[in-house]
């Protein structure tokens, strides 16, 4: 079989010195020294994660290893007169890990984890990291969106939609290159977690080279590293079913072939319990979603890398409806009422890299190409039937709606990295072209009782252009300054630019504690995917006389403030406080009474707040987190897509809670590793919301806060034995409300208890 899947792949491998990293990344660099003296000609190796890369010392005993991606290394050296040493590394994104080895301190002390580099420069606050490791051992790590709502800031919204710091939107990186995610496609996920190594999430601190589109957080994904292909052969299969029907399968395939490291997923599963319900026991909820991943790294020289991403994605859900009039849901469709939607995605991308001789730094270039598709069929004549009760007997008829949208994205990324002395520069361009078609029907009863249709036929191309630079100065260990200036460009139905600084500062204020402030604006113009011509013909308008595609880009200001704390090598925890004020916030709401989303203006938003994350992990393999926020997110002055609204002066603008809006979040998460070789593990994951607000940005009624308990238990899979994962998701089976019928959202309960139970087979 492996035989056959190599020579299928050999083709691919045509396109595709060390492992590729993400275009993201970090600097690790220091001195050797003996005795307090430089040591020149020393030989230093950095380990792990992917990595196995050497350098050698300069005559002041420098060196440098300049595009180093996230995660936890170790610094190994050796000099005949000495021995051997080494010290770990933990390394994040954007950082500058500055190490001194005295090589005869490091023999004394070994491989003690006392040892562990961080640095004012080497981690910092509102960014975290999860390996596969921690992904694995998570009671909801098939969902991508679960993964990353474990982070504080970051909040369970309905449709399982992570918001980040109060508004909708994020930017994904994929294997270093951008993954342009609208918000058409809002029930299906990017990638399959089971075919990711780890991930890190920006909640704030955003280096230059973010930007152009809605920005909450920053996902800056790695599929696979290669020494993820440990053996020249490998894999799994994985086979599941639980609950609401669920199945699921799984094929993961590694290889060895020459320079090259192959890398093949295969995922499917169905479920009759799909998306959030207007209802707590689903009708009609059924999904299906499958996903081929293959990923290609290639040593084309000891300088020279090649990785090779090709991703294809399909999802199936049925809509959900509601059959009879309840308290909380008075939009009432015939049984049988039969709504569809189908999304498409596909990403191609290459990504080449180069090192300098010097090793001081590198240059990259990543063409890449994404399509994606969104298919809503709705079920016309039953939909008409459909009415809204406004509770006094007053009957309102509902619309049906179809929609085919399409995107083709095809981009570059350039980017280059020097470090020079106690700077680290890097300069890079991103340029993008999309390609929109759209076909748009509305069904609708006028006031006669005659059905009438909306149609709306699009099509239009833009572009998104953007340059940076920034530089990352550390004149000491104790203080650094990282400061860039990122200009951006787009073009289409809602075009415009703008020139932002950014600015972060960390400085050691205590052996343990590094106090952190940052300044940034942001730009972001919506896909041309988001953006729709306005649908009130269904209330009696001109189709003539209506805008059309009046959304305008949003301009961000964001500030943090933060101070991390490093208990010991094993254990961290930081607090921030945050703020970011947006003018013409691109906000969504439904295309009533489907649970297709529309982007539109808010004309201003003032999102707030202050959060903590505490992160222990020890040597047997357990591991402790939690994350909590106490957070406002407030808007005003709609209007654009669905809204014809005046929002007013700015000054003439009422806040109002989010719809999102959740003041307290938090999550817990223990993982216990036990039994021979520490194989099984147990997960305990509770979460905490106090309720999200009842109104659609009108008044300030909460719905109850919920807590929900996740639990997972399971044997790593080893070669020669099986290996197992039973998971629990809100095991209590506690009955919530993400949101109630409010004129613009429908309602939807969070799910209930589900389990699945897996067998996990090596190959």
């Amino acid at each position: 079989m492996r035989r056959l899947l190599a020579v299928a792949v050999t083709a691919a491998l045509l396109f595709s010195g060390r492992p590729a990293s993400a275009d993201t990344s970090g600097l690790v660099r220091g001195t050797a020294a003996t005795a307090g003296k430089p040591a020149p000609g020393i030989t230093v190796s950095l380990k792990g994660e992917g990595t196995a890369a050497t350098a050698v010392t300069d005559a002041g005993g420098r060196f440098s290893f300049p595009h180093v991606a996230f995660g936890h290394y170790t610094l190994a050296v050796h000099d005949a007169r000495v021995g051997d040493a080494s010290q770990e590394v933990d390394v994040q994104s954007n950082a500058v890990v500055d190490v001194t080895l005295n090589l005869i301190a490091l023999r004394e002390i070994g491989r003690t984890a006392a040892t562990t580099a961080r640095g004012v420069g080497s981690l910092p606050v509102s960014v975290n990291s999860v390996t596969r490791l921690q992904i694995a051992a998570l009671p909801n790590n098939q969902s991508l969106n679960s993964v990353i709502e474990t982070v504080p800031g970051i909040v369970h919204f309905s449709y399982n939609e992570p918001v980040a710091h109060g508004f909708h939107g994020l930017t994904y990186e994929l294997d270093g290159v951008p993954l342009p995610v609208g918000t058409t496609s809002n029930f299906s996920e990017v990638i399959d977690p089971r075919s990711i190594d780890s991930l890190e999430v920006f909640t704030g601190a955003f280096p230059a080279e973010f930007g152009g589109s809605r920005q909450g957080a920053v996902v800056n994904i790695i599929s696979h590293r290669a020494n993820d292909a440990a053996a020249a052969s490998e894999g799994r299969l994985t086979l599941g079913a639980g609950s609401y029907g669920s199945a699921q399968s799984s094929l993961a395939e590694a290889l060895k072939l020459g320079n090259t490291r192959l890398f093949l997923n295969v995922n499917e599963e169905r479920t009759n319990r799909g998306i959030d319900s207007p209802t707590f026991v689903p009708i009609h909820d059924s999904s299906n979603q499958s996903n081929q991943f293959l990923r290609t790294i290639t040593k084309l020289s000891s300088r020279d890398t090649l990785a090779f991403d090709v991703s294809n994605n399909f999802a199936g859900f049925q809509i959900p409806i509601n059959t009879a009039v309840s308290q909380n849901n008075p939009v009432v469709v015939p049984p049988g009422t039969l709504d569809i939607q189908r999304e498409y995605d596909r990403l191609i991308s290459l990504a080449y890299t180069h090192d300098t001789a010097d090793g001081n730094g590198f240059f990259q270039l990543a063409p890449w190409y994404r399509y994606d598709r969104v298919a809503y069929d709705g079920d016309l004549n039953s939909d008409l039937q459909g009415t809204s009760n406004d509770g006094a007997g007053t009957l309102t008829p509902l619309n049906g709606l179809r929609q085919d949208r399409r995107s083709q994205f095809a981009g570059v990324r350039m980017s280059e990295f020097r470090s020079y002395g106690p700077h680290a520069v890097k300069i890079g361009v991103d340029a993008a072209v999309e390609n929109f078609s759209g076909n748009t029907l509305i069904a609708f009863t006028d006031a006669m009782g005659n059905r009438q249709d909306f149609s709306d036929v699009a099509a239009k191309r833009g572009a998104q252009l953007a340059a940076y630079v920034q530089d990352k100065w550390t004149p000491t260990r104790y203080f650094s300054v990282a400061a860039g200036l990122r200009a951006d460009r787009s073009t289409g139905y809602a075009s415009g630019g703008q020139v932002s600084p950014r600015i972060e500062i960390n400085g050691q204020v205590g052996t343990r504690d590094v106090l952190h402030a940052y300044f940034g604006r942001m730009y972001a113009a919506p896909f041309l995917e988001d953006t729709r011509r306005a649908a009130v013909v269904t209330a009696g308008g001109d189709p003539n006389a209506l805008p059309v595609y009046d959304l305008k880009p949003e301009r961000d200001s964001y500030y943090e403030l933060g101070l991390a704390h490093t208990f010991s090598p094993a254990a961290r925890a930081y607090v921030n406080v945050w703020k970011r004020n947006a003018v013409n916030v691109l906000d969504t709401t439904q295309i009533f009474p489907t649970p297709i989303y529309a982007v539109f203006n808010n004309a201003i938003g003032i999102a707030k707040g202050i959060e903590g994350r505490f992160d222990a992990h020890w040597s047997n393999g357990d591991a402790l987190f939690l994350s909590a926020s106490v957070s406002s997110a407030r808007a005003g002055g709609v209007s654009g897509s669905t809204f014809l609204f005046n929002p007013g002066s700015v000054g003439d603008v009422t806040l109002n809670s989010e719809d999102h809006d959740q003041t307290v979040s938090a999550t817990l998460g223990y993982t216990k590793r036990f039994g021979g070789g520490r194989a099984f593990f147990a997960s305990l994951e509770p979460q905490y919301g106090t309720g999200y607000p009842v109104q659609f940005q009108n008044g300030n009624g909460r719905l109850m806060p919920h807590l929900t308990l996740d639990a997972s238990i399971g044997r790593d899979a080893k070669p020669g034995s099986l290996g197992f994962v039973a998971s629990f998701a809100n095991f209590t089976n506690y009955a919530y409300l993400l949101k109630v019928n409010n004129g613009f959202n429908t309602t939807q309960y969070g799910p209930g208890a589900q389990f699945t139970f897996r067998v996990i087979a090596p190959l």
